[in-house]
């Protein structure tokens, strides 16, 4: 658990264009990034599949959001030229309890499942 888990919610966050304009009179300043973080090399990769210009630690909690991934995992599968740049983890998958009933009384239905 790292001394930043308890705040905000699971990151990274793309950062708009609009949000840091570089005018002379409001210079444009860096993104708050958390480089020490576990997930740091992750949520870079992320945003390169995801092809944002940028993006920010602020507000998060130190988790990877799953919607992310998820979202990243589709482009790969899309473009699989990236798979050689970026390497993103499996997205968790669940079964509901009633499948796993289900497939376990009858194995007919145990390949319809598949």
């Amino acid at each position: 658990m790292t001394f930043y888990s308890s705040i905000g919610k699971p990151g990274p966050f793309q950062i708009i264009k609009g949000d840091m304009p570089g005018r002379i009179d409001h210079p444009v300043t860096p993104p708050r990034r958390r480089y020490l973080c576990k997930n740091y090399s992750l949520c870079l990769d992320l945003a390169g599949v995801l092809n944002w210009d940028n993006f920010t630690c602020r507000g998060c909690c130190g988790e990877v959001d799953e919607s992310l991934l998820w979202k990243a995992r589709q482009v790969l599968r899309k473009d699989r030229s990236l798979k050689r740049l970026f390497s993103l983890p499996q997205v968790k998958t669940y079964t509901s309890p009633s499948q796993r009933d289900i497939s376990n009384q009858d194995p007919t239905i145990k390949e319809g499942l598949k």
